[in-house]
């Protein structure tokens, strides 16, 4: 089964590069690049959790990854259609509502397909590390957005696939080490705008409690490190990666591999990080949970451009991100679990 999911895979690069879709490039780097295809009963033994994800796929082979100078970046995001035919946008946020308005797009119902697959990828994206911004951090200070956050949910509901996915976190070492939370801040005025250090000293930040035992590293320019470190000095949770005087994502990637082994990361920042990211040629890939439309009254009558994540002919391929490629897709009830995938740009990750 994982041969010809794999079949498929080529025989839709090739199909995309001979209607000119992809480049003659292009097609070479994801042939090159190839997939990890996971079949959760056969290669785990977690058979609820197969019920609901058959296939997990990463998109890149464990060679090319292991071949990588920096880390292999996915990430994730929930949507939901602006249209009750689902021939609207996909919207990933609501302006001016808190939080977003998240809840918002599944009708003020947190959905069993997206708990399940933010939790999965959670766990074998981020088992490693979990990126984020310093603004997302003080947004949600006081939640650690750890699997069990979306697998708590499942455990109501589908408690067999709650302990598969204790058993997914347990074959990741995710319960030998502390998490890992890498924190992007750009200079010291993103750290006095978000008063990270007042809100540390009323330890208000929950993954900066050392209680939580979580591991944190701070990837900031010199500026940011001068005014962070003597105010939240380094220990053996807390460490600082410097930049230079001027803040160099590609450099903390670098980095991040080389000092901290981190081959693998869950990029949880948001969207403009994320996209930021990607047009570096640095993200590998996506998971989005599209939603159906979540009803009247959920939605504003009019779409604010900014909260769009997607819309049918954006990819590479028809689909919906711009410049992706979907590589599979998996209908929980009405939602669909989709990955894509982002071309790499190899002159920077070898």
């Amino acid at each position: 089964m994982k041969t010809n999911f794999e079949s498929r895979y080529k025989d839709k690069l090739n199909s995309l590069a001979e209607n000119k879709k992809i480049s003659e490039d292009q097609l070479l780097h994801f042939l090159n690049r190839g997939l990890q295809v996971i079949m959760p009963n056969l290669d785990f033994g977690l058979d609820s959790l197969n019920e609901y994800l058959p296939f997990i796929v990463i998109g890149a082979s464990r060679n090319y990854i292991s071949r990588m100078k920096v880390p292999y970046q996915g990430t994730s995001f929930i949507a939901a259609n602006s249209r009750q035919d689902r021939k609207g946008a996909y919207i990933y946020k609501i302006v001016g509502k808190e939080g977003g308005g998240v809840t918002l797009l599944t009708n003020r119902k947190r959905t069993l397909g997206d708990s399940i697959f933010a939790s999965t990828h959670r766990i074998l994206m981020g088992h490693k590390a979990i990126m984020i911004s310093a603004t997302n951090l003080m947004i949600n200070k006081s939640k650690i957005w750890n699997w069990e956050f979306f697998g708590n949910h499942v455990r109501k509901f589908v408690p067999s696939v709650y302990y598969d996915l204790v058993k997914l976190a347990q074959k990741k070492g995710i319960y030998r080490s502390p998490y890992c939370y890498v924190i992007i801040a750009r200079s010291h005025e993103t750290f006095r705008r978000l008063n990270i250090v007042e809100e540390y000293q009323r330890n208000r930040i929950a993954v900066l409690n050392p209680s939580n035992n979580v591991k944190v590293i701070f990837v900031t320019n010199q500026p940011g490190y001068d005014y962070m470190v003597k105010n939240i000095p380094e220990s053996d949770l807390i460490n600082y990666l410097v930049t230079g005087d001027q803040f160099d994502i590609y450099q903390a990637m670098l980095n991040l591999r080389k000092i901290h082994n981190i081959d693998m990361m869950l990029n949880d920042g948001g969207r403009q990080m994320s996209n930021g990211i990607r047009d570096a040629g640095l993200l590998a890939e996506e998971r989005v949970t599209l939603e159906p439309y979540p009803g009247e009254g959920m939605l504003p009558s009019k779409i604010d451009p900014t909260s769009v994540l997607g819309m049918d002919g954006n990819g590479l391929d028809g689909t919906e991100l711009h410049g992706a490629i979907l590589v599979n897709s998996t209908k929980i009830s009405d939602e669909l679990a989709n990955v894509y995938i982002y071309p790499l740009d190899e002159k920077k990750i070898f």
